[in-house]
C-alpha cells in the first residue's frame, strides 16, 4: 500500500432509525460450558454490557443455543463463521501458527494455509488447526482459506491474510572432522531424507500431548533452529531444522511430550534415532545417540527415558539435535516449550 491510496472500508448492512446508520450487531450462540464471563472475555466486552444489551434478569442463567447481541461490536465475517484467531501473529518464519475458529451452528470445517490442507479438531468451543510456517517463507501476506458447509449443504467460504515476519538466523562456519564429509554425498543425504519424509508424512488424529513440551535434556544450546550452515569454509547451503543441546556421552535423553515411537534405528547422517508422534501431525526427533531406549510402536510419556546422547552418524562431538515437524515442516521447537498448542 502506499501513502494516499485510498482504501474502500467494507461494512455489514446497515438500517436506519432516527435518521442515523446502525451496524447489524454481532450474534453469539451460547455453546455448552460456556459462561457471560467467558463470553464477554472473547470480545473484549463485560458481563454488564452483554446483560444490559440483552436485557437479561439474572447474569447466572443463560442456555445453550442463546442468541446474545454482542454490544459495539459488528461482524467481521460472514455467518457461521463468528471469530477468527491466528497464534502468534505476525507469524515468525520457521514458528507454528495456532489457527482458532469459532462458529455461530454446527458445520464441517475445512482449510487451507498457503495452498496446503490443514485438519481441524474440536476444542473448547472452537475448531483449532495447526499450520507450520517454513522457514524459507518469503515475509509478506498469505491467504487462510476456510470452507464452513452447513448440515443442509449450504457452503460458506472466506479468506483471511496471515502475515509472516522475518527471523534473526545467524550463519554457522561448520569444520567436519576426518572422514565425516562422505556423510554429506547427496546420494545418501537423499535417501535418509526420504525415509524421514514417509514418517513424518504420517498423520495420527489423536492428540497425545498435553500443555509445554518439555526441554529433553540437560545441557546449553550449541546451535538454534533456523541458522544457516557452510561446511569446510564452503557457502551456507543449508539451514538447522533442529535445536542442538552441549551433551555428555551417555546423557539422559527424555520424551519432550507424550507420543508413540514411529522410529527407533540407526541412520547413516542423524546416528541413533529416536522420532516421536504425538498426532495431528506433530513429531520430534532426537538424533546422534549412543543409545536407544525404546522401540517403534511403544507408548511413551513426557519425560520418559528414550535415549542416551552420543555422537553417532554426522556429528563433530557429542550432542543431541532436537527437531519438531508439523506435518513434515520443520519448526522451532523452543516456541513449544513457551507456547502450548492449542
Amino acid at each position: 500500500i502506499y501513502v494516499g491510496q485510498r482504501l474502500v472500508i467494507p461494512v455489514s448492512r446497515s438500517s436506519r432509525s432516527n435518521g442515523l446508520d446502525r451496524l447489524t450487531p454481532l450474534i453469539h450462540v451460547v455453546r455448552a460450558g460456556e459462561t457471560l464471563f467467558r463470553i464477554a472475555l472473547r470480545y473484549g466486552t463485560s458481563v454488564e454490557a452483554l446483560v444490559r444489551a440483552n436485557h437479561i434478569a439474572d447474569p447466572n442463567l443463560i442456555y445453550v443455543g442463546q442468541r446474545l447481541v454482542i454490544p459495539g461490536r459488528m461482524p467481521a465475517w460472514p455467518s457461521p463463521i463468528a471469530s477468527i484467531e491466528l497464534v502468534p501473529s505476525p507469524v515468525i518464519q520457521g514458528q507454528t501458527l495456532v489457527i482458532k475458529v469459532w462458529t455461530s451452528e454446527d458445520v464441517a470445517l475445512a482449510g487451507s494455509f498457503d495452498g496446503r490442507l490443514l485438519t481441524f479438531v474440536e476444542g473448547d468451543g472452537y475448531r483449532w488447526a495447526l499450520a507450520g510456517i517454513h522457514i524459507l517463507t518469503p515475509p509478506g501476506l498469505y491467504p487462510l482459506e476456510l470452507t464452513a458447509t452447513g448440515g443442509a449443504g449450504e457452503v460458506t467460504k472466506v479468506t483471511a491474510l496471515v502475515q509472516v515476519a522475518a527471523g534473526e538466523f545467524p550463519t554457522e562456519h561448520i569444520r567436519l572432522p576426518p572422514g565425516a564429509k562422505k556423510l554429506l554425498d547427496p546420494s545418501l543425504v537423499r535417501a535418509e531424507n526420504e525415509r524421514l519424509a514417509a514418517i513424518f508424512a504420517a498423520f495420527s488424529p489423536q492428540k497425545r500431548w498435553d500443555g509445554l513440551f518439555a526441554l529433553p535434556v540437560k545441557g546449553a544450546i550449541t546451535s538454534r533452529f533456523g541458522a544457516r550452515r557452510a561446511y569446510d569454509g564452503g557457502p551456507a547451503t543449508s539451514y538447522h531444522g533442529g535445536v542442538d543441546f552441549r551433551a555428555a556421552e551417555g546423557t539422559p535423553v527424555h520424551a519432550a511430550a507424550a507420543g508413540r515411537v514411529a522410529l527407533a534405528e540407526a541412520l547413516t547422517v542423524r546416528g541413533q534415532a529416536v522420532v516421536l508422534d504425538h498426532g495431528l501431525g506433530v513429531m520430534s526427533g532426537y538424533y546422534h545417540l549412543s543409545e536407544i531406549a525404546v522401540q517403534a510402536g511403544q507408548e511413551v510419556e513426557r519425560g520418559e527415558l528414550i535415549g542416551k546422547a552420543g555422537s553417532t552418524g554426522l556429528s563433530t562431538g557429542a550432542h543431541l539435535h532436537w527437531e519438531l515437524r508439523v506435518s513434515g515442516v520443520f519448526v522451532d521447537p523452543l516456541q513449544w516449550t513457551r507456547q502450548a498448542m492449542p
